[in-house]
C-alpha cells in the first residue's frame, strides 16, 4: 500500500462520529479542536503521525486500549468539551429540520464502569483465546486487559472467560459473547458459529456456567444452564428479560429516563407505551396510570405479560403484540389515550408519528437513541400541531459517539 500525502493541519471541530475536522473538511480520528497535527491522508481522511501542538481540550485517555479498541471514540476529550459536543449533536440534528424553539435541558451523564451490558468478540488462536472489542472499522479483536466503561463485575469476568472457554470455541471464525448484569446475577449469551450443542458439549458448558457463577447461559439460542432467573426490578414489578433482550445500557441512565417519561405524561390516566420492549417504562407509568403496552418481539411480550401478571400495587396493564412499523396505531386508536410514550429503535417511528400528527392526544413523550431520526419524527409532530417543549440529552454510552434523549411534546 502506497503511503498517502502527509500534511500539517489544524483541527477546527469534532464531527458527529468523533473525528476531528479541519476548516476545509478533512477528517482526522483521535484529535480534538485546537490540535495541530501531522497526518497521512487517504482522500479526506487522515491518520495522525504526530501531534505538533495539542489543543486546549485534549486530555490523557484513561484506558490503555484507547486508539485501538473501537468501543470508545473520545476518551481524549476534556469533560466540558465532551459534554458540549454531545449536546450539540442533538441541537444540530434539530436545527437541520428547522426546529429551534424548545428548552434544552442539561446533559444527563453516567459514571465510568457503569454499563451493565456489553457484547464481546472472541476467537480461538493457536496459543490462546483473544477476547475483547473489535477495532474501529475492522473485525480485528483487541484483546482487552481493562475497560473503563463496563461494570466492574463484567470487567472481572473477562480473564475468567478466557480460561473457561479454552477448547470450546471453534477453530475458525469469531464468536460473540453477550453479557448483562441483572439483579440476580450475570446473564450470558454465547454464539458459537457452526458448532452443534450435543450432549457432552452441553454438559461442559453447564459446568462452565457454574464455574463462572452465571445466572443463565444461553448458547446458540438454546438455554443450557440457569441457576437463577435473571431479573430486573422496575417500579414494583420483577421482569425476567429473554436472552439477548434489548435493555437500557446503564441503570442510572435508565432511572433518569423513567423519571422523565413519568413526569412527561403528567396526570394522564390512560397511557399507550409504544415499542415497549420488556416494560422499562410500562411499569413506572403503571404506578399512576392504566397502560396499554405495544411491542413486536414475541419474547419481550411474553416477559412483559408475565411480569405484569405477578406485579402488585400497579394500575391496569394490557399488552399487545404489534409491529408498529407495519401496523402503527391509527389516529382513531390513539385518541383513546391521554398520553403516548414512544421508545423506537434507531430507525425511529416515522409511520407512527404520521398517525400521531393526525390525532388529538394532548401529550407525547419520545425516547430516542438517534438525534437524526428523532428530528425527522419531531418535525412530523410539529407540523401536525404539536409543540416541542423540552429535550433532555442522555449520555448513556460514555466516550462513544452515540447520544440519547427524552423529549416532551404537547398540543
Amino acid at each position: 500500500m502506497t503511503p498517502g500525502p502527509i500534511r500539517e493541519v489544524e483541527i477546527f471541530s469534532l464531527g458527529h462520529e468523533g473525528d476531528g475536522e479541519t476548516a476545509e473538511g478533512l477528517y482526522v480520528p483521535y484529535t480534538v479542536p485546537g490540535d495541530r497535527v501531522r497526518a497521512e491522508f487517504d482522500g479526506i481522511r487522515g491518520r495522525v503521525i504526530e501531534i505538533v501542538a495539542p489543543g486546549p481540550a485534549r486530555v490523557q485517555a484513561p484506558c490503555r486500549h484507547f486508539g485501538s479498541c473501537g468501543g470508545c471514540a473520545v476518551q481524549h476529550l476534556s469533560a466540558d468539551a465532551y459534554a458540549a459536543w454531545k449536546v450539540d449533536q442533538v441541537r444540530q440534528a434539530l436545527s437541520q429540520r428547522n426546529i429551534l424553539e424548545f428548552e434544552m435541558k442539561p446533559l444527563v451523564s453516567v459514571a465510568p464502569r457503569s454499563r451493565r451490558r456489553a457484547t464481546l468478540s472472541a476467537k480461538q488462536t493457536r496459543d490462546a483465546i483473544v477476547l475483547g472489542f473489535q477495532e474501529r472499522g475492522s473485525t480485528f479483536i483487541v484483546d482487552i486487559a481493562e475497560c473503563h466503561v463496563i461494570d466492574r463485575r463484567l470487567e472481572e469476568l473477562v480473564p475468567k472467560l478466557r480460561e473457561a472457554l479454552a477448547g470450546e470455541l471453534p477453530r475458525s471464525g469469531q464468536c460473540e459473547i453477550g453479557l448483562t448484569v441483572t439483579d440476580t446475577g450475570i446473564d450470558m449469551t454465547l454464539g458459537l458459529p457452526g458448532v452443534a450443542i450435543d450432549g457432552p458439549r452441553r454438559t461442559r458448558l453447564a459446568k462452565l456456567a457454574t464455574q463462572l457463577h452465571l445466572a443463565r447461559l444461553t448458547v446458540n439460542d438454546d438455554m443450557v444452564a440457569q441457576t437463577h432467573v435473571p431479573a430486573l426490578k422496575w417500579a414494583d414489578a420483577y421482569v425476567s428479560p429473554p436472552p439477548g433482550a434489548f435493555l437500557q445500557a446503564v441503570p442510572s441512565a435508565e432511572q433518569a429516563m423513567q423519571t422523565l417519561v413519568v413526569e412527561g405524561v403528567g396526570n394522564s390516566r390512560k397511557v399507550a407505551d409504544l415499542f415497549a420492549g420488556c416494560g422499562t417504562f410500562t411499569f413506572p407509568l403503571a404506578k399512576s396510570a392504566a397502560v396499554s403496552a405495544f411491542e413486536a418481539d414475541i419474547d419481550a411480550v411474553s416477559a412483559l405479560k408475565d411480569a405484569a401478571k405477578h406485579a402488585h400495587g400497579l394500575k391496569l396493564i394490557t399488552v399487545e403484540r404489534r409491529d408498529l412499523f407495519r401496523r402503527p396505531l391509527l389516529n382513531v386508536e390513539l385518541e383513546a389515550f391521554d398520553a403516548i410514550v414512544l421508545d423506537p429503535p434507531r430507525a425511529g417511528a416515522k409511520a407512527q408519528c404520521e398517525q400521531l400528527a393526525q390525532a388529538k392526544v394532548k401529550r407525547v413523550v419520545m425516547v430516542s437513541c438517534s438525534p437524526a431520526t428523532f428530528a425527522r419524527d419531531a418535525r412530523t409532530l410539529i407540523d401536525g400541531g404539536y409543540k416541542l417543549h423540552s429535550v433532555t440529552p442522555i449520555d448513556q454510552f460514555l466516550w462513544a459517539t452515540q447520544v440519547e434523549l427524552v423529549a416532551r411534546f404537547e398540543r
